[in-house]
């Protein structure tokens, strides 16, 4: 692992743009169109940016009304939507949802092609729904009443298309350690090369800051987030979240208590940090998550941190402040490692500076050998 060595490896940077419009049969010459607060811009091929790990869906269309108020729904589910005029060219590599527009859903109908939603105006109800008829997987969304459920429709496969390894941590007591050990999780991620971010979904914190940092670095929080519906798309979440050494955290900028997050702002944050980042370790804090069923639906591996006293009764399960099990587990409770809260740790949080401690190759090593990161990632970047 790159991270075992001193020298730190930062992640790449990555500029995009989620919401371009794109003319899909000729990327390269052919101009794209912007969605800007209910307006279509042109704007050149050079400003669309690395979009390849981004959710998209295509709109088959050429009727400019359908076009706008699809263009519109997507955004609010974070989905970057591609257009094409030229049914045939869709064959081309498309991937996500396809919408056909009431202009050209007959072709649809004709052809052997890719057909997830039929929309159009409610004047042409009729049409859509005698179509759809013919054609046993496809649903139809009658613009603008059923914008709601498109924009949902499209926002559940988004939330299942991230790409980013989700590693939620839950403590079974206080005091283990637990957020020392997931901010240096996260931080272990960036070091090979991962784009990598901690976010604090402990119902009961109030701010990991203190825990890690003695200045917390600019960047917005879980109020700013808050007051913005979370309508972040996930370059522009990359961008605003502050960093610590290269390594993104959300946490609440005040340490007061705070009130419990909502559910579509978890669920739109969640979805747009699988897209943007490469890691994503989740502090859910101390038993059963409120929201544990929202969490779950995004999480690709749970761990528990635990001491002798009190190990799961099933899970996986590292022991923290302890050298081994003075006791045998129960049969489904599997313990991956140890992670002692050593010297080293205690000196850099005393000083503030938690990520100090990665100086110690024995925490580097003993991080490594919980094999808590995603496989494979590294050697790919």
């Amino acid at each position: 692992m790159k991270w075992l060595t001193d020298t730190s490896i930062g992640p790449q940077s990555h500029t995009t743009d989620r919401f371009i419009m794109t003319q899909l049969e000729d990327p390269v010459t052919r101009p794209a169109t912007k969605l800007v607060t209910g307006s279509v811009q042109t704007q050149g091929q050079a400003a669309l940016g690395d979009v390849s790990n981004e959710p998209v869906c295509t709109i088959v269309s050429g009727d400019p009304r359908i076009i706008e108020l699809c263009a519109a729904i997507a955004v609010g589910a974070a989905v970057r939507i591609v257009q094409c005029t030229q049914p045939d060219s869709i064959s081309l590599g498309i991937s996500g949802p396809v919408l056909w527009g009431s202009d050209m859903a007959a072709a649809a109908s004709n052809q052997n092609y890719p057909v997830d939603v039929l929309v159009g105006p409610e004047s042409e109800a009729s049409q859509l729904w005698s179509l759809a008829s013919r054609m046993p997987k496809a649903r139809v969304a009658l613009l603008p009443s059923a914008g709601q459920w498109l924009g949902e429709y499209l926002g559940l496969w988004a939330m299942r298309a991230g790409h980013g390894h989700t590693l939620a941590i839950c403590a079974t007591a206080g005091g283990l350690g637990t957020t020392t050990m997931a901010m240096l999780l996260a931080h272990a991620g960036t070091l090979s090369g991962l784009r990598s971010v901690l976010i604090d979904v402990d119902p009961h914190s109030r701010s990991l800051w203190p825990c890690v940092t003695s200045k917390a670095p600019v960047g917005i929080g879980w109020e700013e987030l808050a007051k913005s519906g979370g309508a972040l798309a996930a370059h522009q979440l990359a961008e605003t979240l502050p960093q610590l050494r290269g390594t993104s955290v959300l946490t609440w900028t005040q340490t007061q208590e705070q009130e419990a997050l909502e559910e579509q702002l978890l669920i739109r944050l969640l979805a747009s940090a699988r897209q943007g980042f490469d890691f994503l370790v989740l502090d859910t804090g101390r038993s059963s998550h409120p929201q544990h069923q929202v969490i779950n639906q995004f999480v690709d591996r749970h761990v528990f941190t635990a001491n002798n006293a009190t190990v799961p009764s099933t899970g996986d399960t590292v022991l923290c402040g302890e050298q081994r099990l003075h006791r045998s587990s129960p049969d489904q409770t599997r313990i991956i490692g140890t992670f002692p809260i050593n010297s080293r740790i205690i000196k850099a949080t005393g000083r503030g500076e938690l990520l100090d401690s990665f100086k110690s190759r024995a925490l580097r090593q003993g991080l490594s050998d919980l094999c808590l990161l995603p496989q494979g990632q590294e050697q790919h970047r």
